[in-house]
């Protein structure tokens, strides 16, 4: 894991994520499924807390290889939202970063932090020259923080997957190192 753990965003903390953490997410993804089913794949997709599991023992073994990093936002007890490095490209040096926040968290500013932070790490520890941030088309609220953080829109990739069995259009952001210590 890159980022420290036990880091405050606002008043949630951020941890390494666990399998031992997958009950909480799943109350976390149950709770916040009306805001999640359309804008985020695999949440579309995962409708038991084993498909959660599944899910979750997977991105852990990418996490174990440095192909991703993923990690949870807490509020004591209670998981408040997801933060990932979604895949780690080290040979052409960039990275996609993803991430989930809970209803009751929306318009304090805690993903815009938590992305800063995330992307601070993976220039300055981690040594990427790029990183890429992808949304649905509308997802308004993911658009707006891509921009917020200085993103430019590379592309729209269009009916390029498929979310309630939707085909949906993906929106492509990149931040390139030079504009990140420009801002």
């Amino acid at each position: 894991m890159a980022l420290a753990t036990g880091l405050m965003i606002g008043p949630l903390t951020l941890k390494p994520l666990a399998m031992a953490d997958s009950a909480a997410f799943w109350q976390h993804i149950e709770q916040n499924r009306a805001i999640y089913q359309d804008t985020i794949p695999f949440v579309s997709g995962t409708h038991t807390l084993g498909q959660l599991e599944q899910l979750l023992t997977a991105n852990l073994a990418k996490q174990a290889q440095n192909e991703a990093q993923f990690y949870g936002l807490w509020h004591g007890t209670e998981m408040a939202g997801y933060l990932l490095v979604r895949e780690i490209n080290p040979q052409a040096r960039w990275a996609e970063i993803g991430y989930m926040l809970g209803q009751q968290w929306h318009g304090q500013g805690i993903i815009t932090k938590a992305c800063q932070l995330l992307i601070d790490d993976l220039f300055d520890v981690s040594a990427m020259d790029k990183i890429a941030l992808c949304c649905n088309d509308n997802n308004h609220a993911s658009i707006a923080v891509a921009k917020r953080l200085g993103f430019t829109l590379e592309g729209t990739l269009r009916q390029y997957f498929v979310v309630n069995q939707v085909r949906r259009n993906m929106c492509c952001f990149g931040l390139l190192r030079e504009e990140w210590q420009q801002s």
